[in-house]
């Protein structure tokens, strides 16, 4: 099975892999991937059944996505992953840690659903509320999934009219397949890499909640920030900013 890669090739710069998150594709990246091109050399791939990739594997397992991820990915990255983009990147890097130099996440929780001892996340009532939804009605789940990413969030307006025209033109073939990943625990994965991380939040992201930086932050020992007034897309709202710390990380740690 292969993945739909789009590659933005800047010769002498760091590469640089995009992962998306849940329901969403590459088009995702569009405006930030042109502040990030003049720095790094880009590859933006669509997770298996998101996006354009229409092919996914069955059962559906971070396993299994990492797996395809590793044939399409360059051999050697810094890698950013937004909400479970971020996820399956944290899978990667532990699987394939020689292939990884730094690991950036932007609006990523290592355990998405509330658990005893992580409470700072979505309850597993809304979540099981949400899953069903999805079963009843995908659009309408998805329509209702990308208001709540901008609810309340600078420049949400506009990025929720970008978000409903990347949903409008690809449709995810595997929406409810993939999102069982949501419900995976890699704090484990997290605190256990031997790379560079780097943790970006939003403090109106009303999926994954501000205080979950701190949480990291105690469990992983990685660098956080907290951007204000943004919503679950940093990136969208805080674009410029972003690329600045996204480039001072990198200049403290690794890069090429």
């Amino acid at each position: 099975m292969s993945l739909y890669v789009c590659r933005r090739e800047n010769k002498g710069q760091p590469e640089l892999v995009l992962l998306h998150g849940w329901g969403m594709g590459s088009d995702v990246w569009e405006a930030f991937a042109q502040i990030l091109s003049p720095f790094f050399s880009l590859t933006l791939i669509d997770l298996p059944g998101l996006g354009r990739s229409s092919q996914y594997p069955v059962p559906y397992t971070a396993e299994s996505v990492v797996d395809m991820l590793a044939e399409a990915a360059p051999e050697k990255a810094i890698w950013l992953g937004w909400s479970m983009g971020g996820q399956v990147s944290v899978e990667y890097a532990a699987k394939y840690p020689a292939r990884v130099n730094a690991l950036i996440t932007v609006a990523f929780n290592p355990c998405f659903v509330q658990r005893d001892d992580w409470l700072c996340a979505m309850d597993e009532s809304t979540h099981q509320k949400f899953e069903q939804a999805l079963e009843a009605n995908q659009a309408k789940t998805l329509q209702r999934f990308i208001m709540l990413q901008t609810q309340g969030a600078l420049e949400g307006r506009e990025t929720l009219k970008m978000l409903k025209r990347i949903i409008k033109d690809v449709e995810p073939a595997a929406a409810k397949e993939s999102l069982v990943l949501l419900r995976d625990d890699v704090r484990d994965k997290l605190s256990g890499l031997s790379m560079p991380v780097l943790q970006l939040f939003g403090e109106k992201d009303l999926l994954v909640p501000a205080e979950a930086s701190t949480a990291c932050e105690l469990l992983a020992g990685t660098t956080v920030k907290v951007y204000p007034e943004a919503g679950h897309l940093p990136f969208c709202s805080h674009g410029d900013e972003v690329l600045a710390d996204i480039c001072e990380f990198l200049q403290g740690s690794i890069t090429k």
